[in-house]
């Protein structure tokens, strides 16, 4: 399938290599500004690379070095949250032994680019796969996810080694207000305002037809973008789907081992949702300004909602961490990125009863997912046409188990009518 951005490709690849120098170098500038560049052309998409300035190194590294602890109770781990030992362990290696230059070059491998979408820059990777019958298809992230997350699902979707398999062009968007040319500059940067930009981005490339794969805020957005625009949708793979119960009586109904699934938000872990939705703002002069502030809201996330063996570390390895934790910092959007909790209670509270979306729905059940309501209400509002009981994983499924994720994506996109949507049969 050609697009349109194939065309606006080969107009830069003709200009030649000093106009495509330029773009890049301005993109790398524009990285380390406070403001946008003053009325950029919004409708063009421009190639980018990834390049953090020095300057904010040294004084993350600086900020490292002068940090003050706090004290933790004798004989305690992560009973009162973040473990003091695993914060020290993380934060020394973050000064002294990590190199964000060489994650940075790891990202740089990929095609990268930018675009502006309703007053707002949206950062985007867009890999496209060599086989003409590919499908596009968007991996949308969530909080404290970034692109990052799907990095080592883009090679084998864009070239898959069996011929027989799906390959898929691949666009994995930075949330706005999540990466670079965050943070957002206006109110209502909700998950339907972000659905909206989403499915301009992929008219923008030319795309009629695509399928999502999203968790966390991502299935959400995932959602909107299938209630928006259901006639290019094709296909949702999501890895956690949110319902309210059907009934009053829905509730009482529950097994015990559904309640316990779902009763997540009635618990202490998810005091931190509760607060983003609730003041993101006030959290966010703490954790802007205090590197190992941010390290120990990050750690204590990472260590609750990860399958792991009592350290995140075996679920997620530590060099991918630290770069999240830094991809965050180095782009200012600590606070931002939280204002998509806020940013939804404020709008969902005056939100209509979520009707029943159509589009075929694969369901990937991770054991240790959170807030996972019965199968029976998912269906009332979901066409759940595959659903996986998955062996190991937790919430970062692209992070922790990413082959899991990788071949269910394939099994259900393989069966989806790609032209209507639907389930070949």
């Amino acid at each position: 399938m050609k697009t349109r951005f194939e065309t606006a490709e080969r107009t830069v690849s003709q200009c030649g290599r000093p106009l495509l120098a330029a773009l890049l170098l301005l993109s790398a500038i524009a990285l380390g500004q406070t403001q946008p560049p003053a009325k950029p052309d919004l409708a063009t998409i421009r190639p980018f690379e990834m390049h953090v300035p020095d300057h904010i190194l040294i004084d993350l590294r600086r900020r490292l070095a002068e940090t003050k602890r706090p004290d933790q109770l004798p004989d305690t781990t992560w009973e009162y949250g973040a473990d003091l030992k695993k914060v020290r362990e993380l934060a020394d290696y973050w000064q002294n032994g990590y190199d964000w230059r060489a994650q940075e070059a790891q990202i740089n491998r990929f095609d990268q680019f930018t675009t502006g979408i309703d007053g707002q820059q949206i950062y985007f990777i867009y890999q496209r796969s060599p086989r003409p019958d590919a499908i596009p298809l968007l991996l949308i992230h969530g909080w404290p996810g970034s692109i990052l997350e799907f990095l080592a699902l883009i090679e084998p979707l864009t070239h898959p080694k069996d011929s027989h398999s799906p390959a898929f062009d691949v666009i994995v968007p930075a949330l706005p207000g999540f990466a670079f040319f965050g943070p957002t500059t206006t109110r209502g940067w909700d998950p339907q305002r972000m659905a909206k930009a989403l499915v301009v981005l992929t008219d923008r490339l030319g795309y009629s037809k695509y399928g999502i794969q999203g968790g966390d805020w991502g299935s959400l957005i995932a959602r909107d973008m299938a209630y928006q625009a259901p006639t290019h949708v094709i296909g949702l793979h999501l890895n956690l789907i949110t319902v309210d119960p059907p009934n009053p009586e829905a509730v009482a109904q529950m097994r015990d081992a559904e309640r316990k699934r779902f009763s997540w938000f009635d618990r202490g872990e998810s005091s931190y949702f509760f607060l983003q939705a609730a003041e993101p703002q006030t959290l966010a002069y703490t954790l802007t300004d205090s590197p190992v502030g941010w390290l120990a809201w990050m750690t204590d996330k990472f260590q609750l909602l990860t399958d792991n063996n009592g350290d995140f570390l075996t679920a997620v390895d530590h060099c991918t961490f630290l770069t999240e934790v830094t991809r965050y910092w180095v782009t200012g959007t600590v606070g931002s990125a939280m204002q998509i909790y806020r940013e939804n209670r404020l709008t969902g509270e005056e939100m209509a009863p979520t009707p029943r979306l159509e589009t075929p729905v694969a369901y990937a059940d991770f054991p240790r997912e959170v807030a996972v309501p019965p199968f029976r209400w998912i269906t009332q509002t979901y066409n759940v046409v595959q659903k996986t009981e998955m062996p190991k994983g937790g919430h970062f499924a692209a992070l922790e188990q990413p082959d899991l994720l990788l071949d269910d994506t394939r099994k259900f996109f393989a069966k989806v009518d790609q032209k209507q949507g639907e389930i070949a049969p």
